[in-house]
């Protein structure tokens, strides 16, 4: 019986920029590494090439270079048994309700994809992924939906989507002071471009806090912890971000108060809009009620 070649994967560089880390761009190029982990075990095992030589950690990437991934690149599931609420689920695709506390993905045990990957059928599909593949990621402290591929297909053009913004991502938030009725934050992070639009649902005045803001977040562009950044730096902290606390006065103890509420894309294989959405957890609106108590 002939031998079976090992799956190769390769990339040509068209447009990146200056200074760009071989790690950074990696994640983008082969969507089935998911993490810098993943880029570094490749890296470290030697199935990634650069340029048609072992790729290198320090390595910087320019237009034109060759890139190739060697194997599926795709970390095996580990046993991790949680309840989860699928509220979308088709042959390509499902949107899973992350609950606070668990990572989406990355090398530890208790994760998004693990759950996922022991609840739920493979896809019958010809280029069905050995398990369910996140397209993106929330904190660890954030709730809420989360969009994972089923397919190598629904992958990739998923991954094009949420690079080109062309997925809609909602988060409801409730965060310290009164809180413009609408308005965008544009400061970068890191040097780079960062946009939040922002609309305020209602205010409640607070005895120890002054005035507490239930508020839709839209994040236009993509960093890390972008929501937490922006509003605390607008100087309406995330209540229970203790991470980006500092001194200010804060509730602890009933963690971050930040829910991903709404996500829109396009269908990968039916070309058609989905929408999926939920209610901000009742304990947002809760927090709300009892400081209005205490105030009044």
């Amino acid at each position: 019986m002939p031998r079976k070649r090992p799956q190769h994967t390769a990339h040509q560089v068209k447009d990146v920029a200056p200074n760009t880390r071989l790690i950074d761009y990696c994640r983008r190029a082969f969507p089935l590494l998911g993490s810098k982990t993943a880029v570094k075990k490749a890296i470290a095992g030697g199935r990634l090439l650069h340029n048609g030589k072992p790729a290198r950690m320090e390595a910087i990437v320019r237009k034109g270079d060759q890139l190739e991934l060697q194997g599926a690149g795709l970390q095996q599931a580990r046993d991790f048994d949680m309840e989860l609420e699928i509220l979308y689920e088709d042959d390509y695709l499902l949107v899973a309700n992350k609950p606070a506390g668990i990572a989406v993905n990355g090398n530890r045990i208790k994760t998004l994809e693990n759950a996922v990957a022991g609840a739920l059928k493979p896809s019958g599909q010809p280029d069905a992924l050995p398990r369910p593949v996140a397209v993106h990621r929330i904190d660890v402290p954030t709730r809420g939906l989360v969009l994972l591929a089923k397919t190598k297909s629904a992958l990739i053009s998923l991954s094009r989507a949420f690079e080109q913004n062309a997925v809609r991502k909602e988060y409801v938030a409730v965060v310290h002071g009164k809180l413009p009725e609408k308005g965008i934050i544009d400061a970068p992070i890191q040097g780079k471009e960062a946009v939040t639009k922002f609309e305020t649902v209602e205010v409640a005045p607070s005895r120890v806090f002054k005035h507490l803001s239930l508020a839709r977040l839209r994040p236009v562009t993509g960093r890390t912890h972008q929501l937490r950044i922006h509003l605390q730096g607008n100087g309406h902290l995330i209540v229970g971000d203790k991470a980006y606390a500092g001194k200010q006065q804060t509730i602890l103890g009933k963690g971050l108060f930040l829910c991903a509420c709404r996500l829109e894309f396009t269908h990968p294989a039916a070309n058609e809009p989905v929408v999926v959405e939920i209610p901000p957890p009742p304990r947002f609106l809760k927090l709300l009620e009892r400081e209005r108590e205490r105030y009044g």
